[in-house]
Parts: C-alpha cells; structure tokens; sequence
C-alpha cells in the first residue's frame, strides 16, 4: 500500500486496491511507466512522502514524483494515463458519504490528471470489490483482475 515503481520495456508493475486507485503513468514510445497505489487524493500533512516506501500514497504527490522519475528516464516523453480501484468497499457507503474514500481518489486523479494535461486512456474505476492489478510496460495494457474475471484495459 502506498508504494510507488517505474518500470521499463519487458517489465511488469503490479498492486491491489480496493478504495485505493493503482494509477499508471506511461510513455507507449519509450515503453517506460510509473504506477501509483494511491490512497488519498490530497497530502495535507505537511509532510512529504518523496523518498520513503510510502511515495504513492497520495495522488497529488505521487504523480508529481511519477513526472519527475519518468522525466529523468526520457526528458521527452509523451504520457497517458490508465486507473483502476475507487471500489466502495464497505456496505454503507454511498457516493455523498464522507467515507466514500474510492469516489474522492477518482475525482482528485481525474483533476490532476486534466490539469497536467495527461489524456486518461481508460479506467475501471468504482464497484464493490478489490483488485489485482498488472501493467506491462511493453504493451501498456492494464490487466484488472477479481473474483469475478480479469479485463484488459
């Protein structure tokens, strides 16, 4: 939970989430990507994950730190963006909810995402479920996979 990798051609990143939204950030030129188990839109503590096995913990930050790394591995690469999670994983929850932590990721990596300028390819966004969940840096697909079956986005 939490983390944050960069990978590149032939390598594959993975994670679960449940409220929690793996967003991944690529190059389909260069085959480099970063992905991020996000598990709150927006780092208020005052304090930074940079540099800590937490770096994916928040969406803001964590993306920033995606650019960055992705930057260094090629200066001029053009991102796309895949997410998957945001799942309301307790039985009370409902969209207005406080608690509707899965539906408060979305929207802030959707707006962060729009604000950078990085077009959203696809989503599996929402539900009621965890996920396993896989991008090859070689093909950019997102493999989304749960009790009920694996789809390809």
């Amino acid at each position: 939970m939490a983390g944050l990798a960069i990978g590149e051609q032939n390598q594959t990143l993975k994670t679960f989430v449940g409220s929690c939204i793996a967003i991944c950030i690529y190059d389909d030129i260069h085959k480099i990507a970063g992905m991020a188990h996000v598990m709150l839109p927006k780092n208020i503590t005052n304090k930074t994950t940079k540099g800590t096995k937490l770096e994916g913990k928040f969406a803001d930050e964590g993306i920033n730190i995606i650019l960055d790394k992705l930057q260094t591995l090629s200066p001029n690469s053009k991102l796309k963006a895949k997410i998957a999670g945001g799942a309301k994983i307790f039985s009370h929850e409902n969209d207005s909810n406080t608690l509707n932590i899965g539906g408060k990721n979305i929207e802030g990596i959707h707006a962060i995402l729009k604000e950078k300028n990085i077009p959203l390819i696809s989503e599996l966004v929402g539900a009621k479920k965890g996920r396993w969940v896989t991008f090859s840096c070689n093909d950019q697909s997102l493999h989304v996979k749960n009790n009920d079956g694996e789809k390809i986005i």
